[in-house]
């Protein structure tokens, strides 16, 4: 879709002129100022980075509610949009300018052409003959920064929203603009990306340390950096199952292989002003009030029944339930006396290595039970619990965690099954879990007691998983919290979203208000929803998941009946 306006409506819509910001504050600096001397250039070429950063990191965006759609991540807060965009059934995007957290859907949007324009200006100034260090030492540097942060902008601009405008310092500011789709912001940013990478590669300079906060790169392995970004940008694209199948994961593998697989940027004390700092981590894992692990998440790796029974209640019916999951080292234990831990009181909280059972449920009832959970995640409980909000430490940015899983599955959408499951097995043997089959259609092992780990999404007869659905599960598992969008966009490219979910960002409704346009949206069954996830959902009414209640009911008695009898062969009372 096209559509023309002229840019001094652009820049009205997304503040390319008139900002009234502070140079001295390196997050918003203004332009007019920032333009004035080559240091200030610098600088905002410096601060564009920032923007993604925030969108990444930051809680005042679309992560939130977009993890809650996900079913990865669960909340009933307006906050963030989570209330209203994680119910069921999914209901429209409400993308309109008086909505209360309208921020959901501006925030990246806005952020992404800040970043853009402050990238952009610096670029102009530069090869307009501005010198930054005597003799222009510095240009090098600098314009390959603002290089790099443009094309990243640009990446994510793809990956969130439908469509967007293609801005760089050879746009003419008095001309008009289109609007271009998805895949060709992406492919502008793959070849924005590339150009990034040769322009580093071909310098010499050591990154600054507040930069990339804590981060003393050289120009190589900042132009490692942007090749993890080339198989990010790619792998997480595709708003479809079928739409993946088409990317290029030959080359998201060889990305994802030479990029810089670890990255981690320092936090700093927030009360001091600083940028530094994540709300996902802080937030979006906090057991006490934001967080809880959505059932349908950890239901996957439940052994105990409770998370099949669950299922066959209707939606609205569905509560919170205490759950098992055998060899799994990486959720709470239940002992022979059927408490979590060794010596768990009914109000205290058992933590495994990475999750956390909470005896106690902390949402609204009536924003709907089915959101409720006693699981959350532990694993930032380091950086989060480091002191009083003060949130400063090692923060992941990107993890080898998640490359591997963009390997796993390109390895195995490319028919290398034996590849995708070398790699997930590494994180399953960990957790005292068998291997995963190397066959597709063949289910992970069981062990003696018939526990196997994942057992199939949204599976009421409680099935065991086959090797995609170990991917999933451990995909889910280890890539959580560590950018934003992640858990959204790995649920989107492989089909098993809740029906209804919108699968991308329309342009803001302020935007669209400014710009003269029509405003749109997406989700709620309407354009752009995801379709019913497979194995299908339990929908009240229908024959088919009558017929499946009554097989799950019939095959709980009989394991119910068995565990009967072995307990009175060895003298126990079952109850």
């Amino acid at each position: 879709m096209k559509r023309k306006l002229t840019l001094p409506a652009l820049a009205l819509a997304l503040g390319f002129t008139g900002c009234d910001l502070q140079v001295d504050n390196p997050n918003e600096p203004d332009r007019a100022r920032a333009l004035a001397g080559p240091d200030d250039v610098e600088t905002l070429i410096a601060s564009s980075y920032l923007k993604v950063w925030e969108i990444g990191h930051y809680w005042t965006n679309a992560n939130f509610a977009f993890n809650h759609m996900s079913s990865r991540h669960t909340a009933t807060w307006g906050n963030m949009g989570m209330n209203d965009l994680g119910r069921e059934p999914r209901e429209p995007l409400p993308n309109q300018a008086s909505y209360r957290p309208a921020y959901v859907f501006e925030a990246n949007w806005s952020d992404a052409y800040g970043g853009i324009s402050a990238a952009t200006d610096g670029i102009r100034a530069i090869d307009s003959g501005l010198e930054i260090g005597p003799g222009g030492e510095r240009n090098a540097r600098a314009r390959a920064f603002a290089l790099s942060t443009r094309a990243i902008l640009n990446c994510l601009l793809a990956m969130w929203y439908d469509q967007a405008f293609l801005i760089d310092e050879t746009t003419d500011l008095g001309g008009e603009l289109d609007t271009v789709d998805y895949n060709a912001v992406f492919s502008n940013a793959m070849g924005l990306l590339d150009e990034a990478e040769s322009a580093v590669r071909a310098a010499s300079f050591t990154l600054p340390e507040t930069w990339i906060n804590g981060n003393t790169w050289s120009n190589n392995e900042f132009a490692d950096y942007l090749v993890s970004w080339k198989a990010r940008c790619a792998a997480n694209l595709p708003r479809t199952d079928a739409e993946a199948a088409g990317a290029n994961w030959s080359q998201i593998i060889s990305n994802s292989q030479n990029g810089m697989r670890d990255v981690a940027v320092i936090g700093e004390d927030r009360s001091s002003g600083t940028p530094w700092w994540d709300g996902l981590k802080i937030f979006m894992q906090e057991n006490r009030t934001w967080h809880r692990m959505h059932m349908d998440w950890v239901g996957m790796g439940d052994q105990s029944g409770e998370y099949q029974d669950w299922l066959t209640f209707p939606t609205e019916q569905r509560t919170a339930r205490m759950m098992t999951f055998g060899d799994d080292k990486r959720f709470p234990a239940v002992n022979e006396h059927g408490t979590l831990g060794e010596s768990v009181s009914p109000t205290i909280a058992s933590t495994g290595p990475v999750a956390r059972y909470n005896a106690t449920v902390i949402f609204r009832p009536e924003r709907g039970t089915y959101r409720q959970s006693h699981y959350g995640d532990a694993r930032y409980d380091e950086y989060t619990l480091s002191c009083s909000r003060c949130e400063f430490g090692t923060m992941e940015h990107m993890t080898s965690n998640e490359f591997d899983h963009y390997i796993a599955e390109g390895h195995y959408r490319m028919g290398n099954f034996a590849g995708a499951a070398d790699i997930i097995n590494v994180t399953r043997m960990q957790a005292g879990l068998p291997p995963a089959p190397t066959n597709p259609t063949d289910a992970v092992p069981s062990n003696a007691a018939g526990e196997c780990t994942p057992r199939k999404r949204y599976d009421v007869r409680g099935r065991c998983g086959n090797l995609r659905d170990a991917m999933w599960f451990e995909h889910f598992e280890n890539v959580f919290n560590v950018f934003g969008g992640l858990e959204f966009f790995h649920g989107r490219r492989n089909d098993i979203l809740p029906a209804g979910t919108a699968l991308q960002l329309p342009i803001p409704a302020s935007d669209l208000e400014v710009l003269q346009r029509d405003i749109y949206t997406f989700g709620g069954g309407q354009a752009s929803s995801a379709g019913d996830p497979t194995p299908p959902a339990i929908v009240p009414g229908n024959l088919n998941s009558a017929l499946e209640r009554v097989t799950f009911a019939l095959e709980r008695l009989r394991a119910h009946q068995a565990s009967e009898r072995r307990g009175a062969q060895a003298g126990l009372v079952v109850r």
